[in-house]
């Protein structure tokens, strides 16, 4: 069993993890931003056999722009956590 999508919300953006093949993912942060007129987005296209090291990276910045500021740990692994659900 795979999980698909995954859509996570906050006061400062959204986050859409989706899986794209069997062995791809894709995480999507899209920020609420007034300086932008809308919203900036940025991607991450990763391989499900990326390791926690990386993930974590990913994680931590996804933190940053979802909620605004800089997370505790515990803010930024429930973030790496939704993402690991796309690991193999």
């Amino acid at each position: 069993m795979w999980t698909k999508r995954i859509d996570l919300e906050s006061k400062a953006g959204h986050v859409v993890i989706e899986r794209t093949a069997k062995r791809a993912f894709v995480i999507t942060s899209t920020l609420n931003d007034e300086k932008c007129s809308g919203q900036a987005s940025k991607t991450w296209e990763r391989s499900t056999g990326i390791y926690d090291d990386e993930l974590m990276q990913i994680a931590i910045e996804v933190q940053q722009r979802s909620d605004g500021y800089d997370g505790s740990n515990s803010e930024v692994h429930d973030y790496f956590r939704e993402m690991q659900r796309f690991q193999d």
